[in-house]
């Protein structure tokens, strides 16, 4: 019979993507990885239930597939099949081999942890695991703090740490967003920006994000 995991506790940041509190340690008992980047672990989820009421995070050892243990217990759970108990079934991931992040998006996260709060730090890597999750890619530093999407730039964020928030810019005018999230735009010299605070506001920043016009 297969040892079945609760996590609890769970706080969904988007369909199919959680945030839950869970010891390295205990991260490397679904697997090795090879990744050991930033503060927060992520793990695959082939098979699992979400209990929205309870915040409680069901899934077999089995189906738990870790690709990254990070220094702290704070864990990130991305689906990549079923999501039971009334959450939207969640295809598969983007890529073929999730977490695998290129040199520019690791270099984001690495800049983000040493010149921003924890907090902002992690609101920081949430956002960019949950791009990755839908959009393969990599990140290109450009001068400062900015960074740019590649191949196709619909997304470009600049690290703000005098006032601790990233500042997105996304392809498109302030019309082509009117209605999409709750987060205030601005025009941006015929594009379009807003800015990330808290985490609480990477949900509403992934859905103009994934709104961008896209050339590919």
């Amino acid at each position: 019979m297969a040892v079945q995991i609760t996590a609890t506790g769970a706080s969904q940041i988007q369909p199919g993507m959680w945030s839950f509190d869970m010891p390295p340690h205990q991260v490397r008992h679904f697997g090795q990885t090879n990744h050991a980047l930033g503060a927060s672990s992520v793990i695959v989820l082939l098979d699992c239930e979400y209990d929205a009421e309870r915040k409680q995070l069901h899934f077999a050892i089995e189906n738990a597939m870790p690709i990254n243990v990070g220094t702290t217990s704070r864990v990130i759970g991305i689906a990549a099949g079923v999501v039971r108990n009334g959450t939207p079934e969640v295809g598969p991931l983007s890529s073929p081999e999730p977490g695998r992040l290129g040199p520019g998006d690791r270099q984001f996260l690495r800049l983000a942890k040493a010149e921003l709060s924890e907090g902002m730090a992690q609101t920081a890597e949430s956002l960019l695991l949950a791009v990755r999750q839908r959009s393969a890619g990599d990140l290109k530093r450009g001068q400062a703090r900015n960074f740019s999407e590649t191949p196709d730039n619909f997304w470009y964020v600049i690290i703000q740490n005098r006032i601790d928030e990233l500042s997105i810019t996304v392809r498109g005018p302030v019309s082509h967003f009117a209605g999409v999230s709750s987060l205030e735009v601005k025009d941006d010299r015929g594009n379009t920006r807003f800015k990330v605070r808290t985490e609480s506001d990477v949900p509403e920043a992934l859905k103009l994000i994934f709104h961008a016009l896209r050339k590919l």
